[in-house]
């Protein structure tokens, strides 16, 4: 009984193990024109939950230092 039930917990840690996903940060433009953040695993998550992301907007990876300088930036002409 004891191998059964370690076996079982082996099999949903193996099927577990690969749901797991990374989180990574996307800037995006907001409804006001500010450059903000999200953190999400894919680009479409982050476009997705990205609060009052503006309609016109994408997201961009955000990987090094230099790129977290245009977050709280204002973008013209929204």
């Amino acid at each position: 009984m004891k191998t059964l039930l370690l076996g079982a917990l082996a099999a949903v840690a193996a099927v577990a193990v690969p749901g797991i996903s990374f989180a990574a940060t996307y800037a995006y433009v907001n409804n006001t024109g500010e450059v903000m953040t999200v953190e999400a695993a894919t680009p479409n998550a982050a476009i997705m939950t990205a609060p009052n992301i503006d309609e016109h907007s994408g997201v961009i990876l955000v990987d090094e230092a230099s790129d977290t300088q245009l977050v709280g930036d204002k973008v013209p002409g929204v």
